[in-house]
């Protein structure tokens, strides 16, 4: 809107008028254009026309698998513009959108590296008016961000934790503590590991292994699960027990083998997955080796 500036009388007026063609200077301010670069002025009386609004974008699932697809609906209300005539422009930086206006169905890419949080965005265009001589009319645009959506691939991560841990506990040089760096804290497990750990390290020294994952299986929940791999160890006892009742007889300097599945469980939690524990199968110990897997 213009300012009104108080005339204070004729002779005051035409005084205005000569110091402006005059090169001089007046002290009304400059009007300032505030409607967008490519709208029409507005004539007198006429009502702006106000821009979309984007209330809210819900998706069906913050969490989701490689593959699986996400429902995004957008809450879009605009006061002169039907919705149908809207403009819906919906991007990320992966995967595939199907569908249009304020509801569509994206679909997690496949191959990538994860986990990985995507962004997806929202711009809404509404064009009005009539258009300038270049066929352009005027618009209003509105942006709103959905809630970030985390995309695992949780078979691949769950094994791939499965292996790490299995190849750090086969590497003797390493500590208890870094071998159970991936377990959780909530898994009364991960300090029983600890103490295996640090038995097998004072009792044999590893020589050789081998690691192959067999299967992994998700709970339907999400929320748990397990790796099997099949695991074999060749190793040297280095420490034997004190003799006692139920104490296997032992050979300090003797190399022994054990073969079998080392089944790893897991648990999702904080964004994440963790291991929780572990324990040997389908396989056979010599009684010296029991000590190996923290059998005592």
């Amino acid at each position: 809107m213009f300012r009104r500036i108080a005339a204070t009388g004729v002779a005051g007026a035409l005084a205005g008028v000569l110091a402006a063609a005059c090169g001089g200077s007046s002290n009304s301010p400059t009007p300032v254009n505030q409607q967008p670069p490519n709208a029409t002025p507005p004539s007198a009386g006429a009502s702006v026309n106000l821009a979309p609004v984007i209330a809210a974008v819900v998706v069906s699932a913050e969490r989701v698998e490689v593959d699986a697809e996400v429902k995004l609906t957008a809450d879009v209300k605009d006061s002169e513009t039907p919705i149908d005539q809207l403009l819906f422009e919906w991007k990320t930086d992966a995967g595939t959108f199907s569908g249009e206006g304020p509801t569509v169905t994206w679909r997690a890419p496949k191959d990538v590296t994860t986990p990985a949080d995507y962004a997806i965005t929202l711009t809404v265009t509404e064009r009005y008016g009539t258009p300038d001589g270049a066929g352009v009319r005027p618009q209003n645009v509105a942006t709103a961000a959905a809630p970030p959506i985390r995309v695992h691939n949780s078979p691949r991560e769950l094994g791939d934790l499965a292996l790490q841990f299995l190849s750090d506990f086969a590497n003797s040089e390493t500590d208890a503590s870094a071998c159970i760096r991936n377990f959780s804290d909530s898994c009364r497990g991960k300090a029983e590991e600890r103490a295996d750990i640090q038995y097998n390290r004072d009792h044999y020294k590893i020589l050789s292994s081998s690691l192959n994952l067999k299967r992994v299986s998700i709970g339907s929940s999400g929320l748990n699960g397990q790796a099997m791999v099949g695991c074999s160890f060749r190793s040297r006892i280095t420490k034997c027990p004190p003799p006692g009742p139920g104490v296997p007889a032992c050979t300090t300097g003797s190399v022994e083998s054990v073969q079998g599945d080392c089944v790893v469980t897991g648990v999702y939690e904080q964004q994440r997955w963790w291991l929780c524990d572990s324990r040997f199968e389908n396989g056979v110990i010599l009684p010296s080796m029991r000590g190996f897997f923290g059998i005592r």
